[in-house]
């Protein structure tokens, strides 16, 4: 019985005429580097799946200097109270950004979770072993001993929603402009006391947000005491508790509500409905995002827009300009618009 020999370089190569640099250039990702045209990258592309060839992946990261992946590095926690990091609308439109500028580039993407005090090796050994060519990180804050061995290693890693003073080339909306313009809106419309629903502490858009937003006041003269503002940690369950026992505390003489996030300002609303407020006759609610679930609630909800998709994308692209040895830039402010609708 005759058998049939498995397909390589060589066997490819002759029949389809062109030689064996042309074909590993191909499969390497660098048909246009090695003056490959498109037309031949196909024809040799679609033999290869007849064929059924794969490429020894590690033979390739041996013989290649790259190894077309990049790694995503998404803290657990960022979002509390779902079942999965991407049951939440920013997130999941993060990874697609990610994923199609990295399907442009020729590149593939790896992912895995972070955990407070997780074993560093789950990270560094995604560069030790050459299956990652860069890292982008999305979470809170990154352990300064990890910053410290990324800088020492030369390893090259980007951040999304981190602040550009950990000395990471990072990518942000404009989080403070978008605040202070969406609180600048409200007080045109005749708001004057404000309670603010803030995120977690450590989040650096959230910081950022509550800046903006107290900057807007501060502009307009307007007092802000301590006691019109709560930690609702970007939750939609914690806020809503935390609106319902500001109702109970006694008058509530608040005419708007600020949130650091849409989850919170749902959770404000059904509180405020619940109570038998009017939104936004009697209170103005306004949240940060733009999510789907702002736009379907009743009333539609009054927001930014965090471009999560275009912050996934411009971050793969920094990370590529840096794994090419470009010279990048330090952060890229990615400017917001806002989404007046009915809830303010």
């Amino acid at each position: 019985m005759e058998t049939r020999s498995a397909p390589s370089l060589s066997t490819i190569a002759a029949a389809l005429g062109v030689s064996k640099a042309a074909v590993s250039l191909v499969l390497g990702g660098k048909a246009r580097a090695g003056g490959i045209s498109r037309a031949l990258e196909a024809k040799i592309r679609a033999h290869c799946r007849r064929v059924d060839y794969l490429p020894n992946i590690h033979a390739r990261r041996l013989g290649s200097r790259l190894a077309g992946n990049v790694g995503f590095l998404l803290e657990e926690t960022v979002n509390i109270g779902h079942v999965s990091p991407f049951d939440e609308h920013c997130m999941s439109l993060i990874v697609g950004g990610i994923g199609a500028a990295a399907d442009q580039a020729g590149f593939r993407f790896s992912m895995q979770f972070f955990k407070p005090g997780m074993a560093e090796a789950k990270v560094f050994d995604w560069f030790r072993t050459r299956e990652i060519d860069g890292l982008i990180y999305y979470g809170f804050a990154m352990p300064p001993r990890w910053l410290a061995r990324f800088r020492r290693e030369g390893r090259q890693v980007v951040g999304i929603g981190i602040d550009p003073a950990l000395g990471l080339p990072t990518v942000n909306i404009d989080n403070f402009a978008a605040a202070q313009a969406l609180t600048e809106q409200l007080v045109r419309w005749g708001r004057r006391r404000f309670f603010y629903l803030g995120g977690r502490p450590e989040s650096y858009p959230g910081a950022q947000r509550y800046l903006g937003f107290r900057a807007a006041l501060a502009k307009h003269k307007i007092r802000f005491f301590q006691r019109d503002f709560a930690v609702g940690g970007f939750s939609e369950t914690t806020a809503h508790a935390l609106t319902r026992e500001r109702l109970a505390a006694g008058p509530f003489t608040n005419d708007a509500i600020v949130c650091a996030n849409d989850e919170m300002a749902v959770g404000a609303i059904l509180a405020l409905r619940k109570a038998g407020i009017a939104v936004p006759g009697r209170v103005a609610v306004a949240g940060a995002d733009n999510s789907r679930i702002g736009q379907y609630i009743t009333p539609a909800l009054t927001t930014f827009d965090n471009l999560p998709f275009e912050q996934g994308r411009e971050a793969f692209n920094l990370l590529h300009g840096l794994i090419r040895g470009e010279t990048v830039p330090a952060a890229v402010t990615l400017q917001s618009s806002l989404c007046m609708r009915e809830s303010a």
